[in-house]
């Protein structure tokens, strides 16, 4: 029987700091209603899968996504690499007063991905970099089962990009919503992408 490895990389539920506007990076803000109600829609749509592993951004609002959608049934590990971009300056910052004070740089980090310098914070490629590593280690520490894995909005369009390897202006392409699940797909060592931020889950088996 060959071996089959299915891993979900899922982003947490939405935030306070999300609902307001405001960057998080490495800093945190807990989950809102809307945010615990996606997490318990995906709950009940992974309701099927019985994952052998969870792996979460040390994040708190990454951790208790993963709590909601597993309970105290797996043991849940902080994994550093899992966190999101760290954004200097920008963290716990509204987006508008960014773009009025900053906007040139702001500017680089949406439409000029690729030209965007941190000042104290992370590149794109530094948080592809952590992404790929976490990525190659787990598929050499699990050869088969489901691995639920909880993470960030841009991490994991970093890691789409390690994966697919997409040049550094695409990673806007993709919509990483609340609750939203990237499916790979890992069979005797050959990569498959499934589906990439999907809210409304194909069949899970």
């Amino acid at each position: 029987m060959e071996n089959k490895l299915q891993l979900y990389f899922v982003r947490h539920g939405e935030t306070e700091w999300n609902k307001e506007g405001r960057l998080q990076g490495w800093l945190d803000s807990p989950l809102t209603t809307r945010g615990i109600t996606q997490i318990a829609q995906l709950k009940k749509q992974l309701q099927r899968v019985r994952f052998s592993a969870v792996y979460a951004s040390p994040a708190n609002r990454a951790y208790q996504s993963a709590i909601l959608l597993v309970g105290h049934n797996l043991k849940i590990q902080r994994d550093e690499r899992l966190q999101e971009i760290h954004l200097g300056s920008w963290q716990g910052r509204r987006i508008e007063d960014i773009e009025k004070e900053d906007y040139a740089r702001y500017n680089q980090y949406i439409d000029r991905p690729a030209e965007y310098t941190p000042d104290t914070g992370e590149s794109f490629q530094q948080v592809m970099e952590r992404m790929n590593e976490f990525f190659n280690d787990c598929i050499a520490n699990h050869q088969s089962g489901n691995i639920l894995i909880i993470s960030h909005g841009v991490a994991i369009r970093a890691f789409i990009l390690s994966l697919l390897n997409l040049p550094i202006e695409t990673i806007w392409d993709y919509e990483i919503d609340g609750a939203s699940v990237t499916k790979i797909t890992v069979v005797e060592g050959k990569i498959k992408v499934d589906y990439i931020g999907e809210t409304l889950l194909p069949s899970s088996k």
